[in-house]
């Protein structure tokens, strides 16, 4: 359900007394167009949902709400122009789960490196995408996962990437796809089995693989029998 709202000054004035809010999309309407958000909130199953275009907006937002949303959604201009005070106040939010939609490589990688986002797990993908993998990490983020570009991943320079997190890092169901693939299943028939779609299948092993330090699919199903006998 996208909750309705007037873009009033100095306060965000709503027509109804808000519900939760589960996601939070900030951007301009070119990067998070009305289509693209309505498509998103009815694949997730109607969610409560709100869209932004500028960060005081949010802030106003979150004070009449009286919590942060679960997940939150930014643009690179928006992303790009927040003040350091105003990152930290995003940092800031208990529980909150970030994902950061880039324009440009330069931008993604910058976001990748940055340790305070990777301390917060924020996910960053492209905003060029196909709406099935858009999906498919919105999806993601939304059940607690996370979720970089493997394009991001490629392009930093092998002496700044993360170490192998090991089999403690990985989340449930990173865990339970790789036990599928090292059983020898398709991701056809892993989606089937569990339940997934085979874009949110690949994304859970891409995931998966990077926290095993896995180069391709057969190697993140050796490492996973090696550390989950």
């Amino acid at each position: 359900m996208m909750i309705p709202y007037r873009n009033e000054s100095p306060a965000l004035a709503l027509e109804v007394p808000p519900p939760a809010v589960e996601m939070v999309f900030v951007g301009n309407h070119c990067n998070f167009s009305g289509c693209l958000i309505t498509t998103t909130i009815q694949e997730l199953g109607g969610i409560t949902s709100a869209a932004l275009t500028t960060f005081p907006e949010f802030q106003r937002f979150v004070s009449s709400t009286g919590a942060a949303p679960e997940v939150l959604l930014l643009d690179e201009p928006l992303m790009r122009g927040l003040t350091d005070a105003e990152r930290d106040w995003v940092l800031d939010l208990p529980g909150l789960k970030l994902g950061i939609a880039y324009s440009t490589m330069e931008f993604a990688l910058a976001c990748h490196a940055d340790p305070a986002l990777r301390q917060r797990s924020a996910s960053i993908f492209p905003l060029n995408v196909r709406l099935d993998v858009w999906l498919s990490i919105v999806k993601l983020i939304v059940h607690g996962g996370s979720y970089v570009c493997p394009e991001v991943i490629a392009a930093r320079p092998t002496e700044d990437r993360a170490e192998p997190a090991g089999i403690s890092g990985l989340t449930q169901r990173q865990l339970d796809v790789l036990q599928q693939v090292a059983d020898g299943h398709s991701n056809k028939r892993i989606a089937e089995n569990l339940g997934l779609s085979i874009h949110t299948v690949k994304l859970h092993l891409h995931n998966g693989s990077l926290r095993l330090g896995a180069r391709n699919r057969t190697e993140a199903a050796m490492r996973y029998r090696e550390m989950h006998p």
